[in-house]
């Protein structure tokens, strides 16, 4: 993929969250991966409310994952980057509920 996908990957996850999170529309992704220009952002809003942005931001991104290398490897890559996340009830469903 590289890192020019990974970026674009990045990006379109930055996109769909920004609909979500108002906030998010101040930041953007540098060219080695950082996401950039929400520090001032950060020191005005409670630390709940912010982590709620990078949850959003982090589902949109395991959202792409999911549908462009399917649910197994992205759990086996969520496993190697949090090897104690307990992975037992996940659903990648869309999101309803049933």
């Amino acid at each position: 993929m590289g890192s020019t996908g990974v970026l674009a990957l990045l990006t379109r996850s930055l996109a769909l969250a920004k609909a979500e999170v108002p906030y998010l529309s101040a930041a953007h992704f540098a060219s080695d991966g950082r996401l950039e220009g929400l520090s001032e952002i950060q020191a005005q809003m409670g630390a709940e409310e912010f982590a709620d942005g990078g949850a959003i931001l982090l589902a949109h991104l395991l959202g792409l994952l999911v549908a462009f290398i399917g649910e197994k490897l992205t759990l086996r890559m969520v496993q190697d980057a949090w090897p104690k996340l307990s992975l037992n009830d996940l659903d990648f469903g869309n999101g309803e509920k049933t």
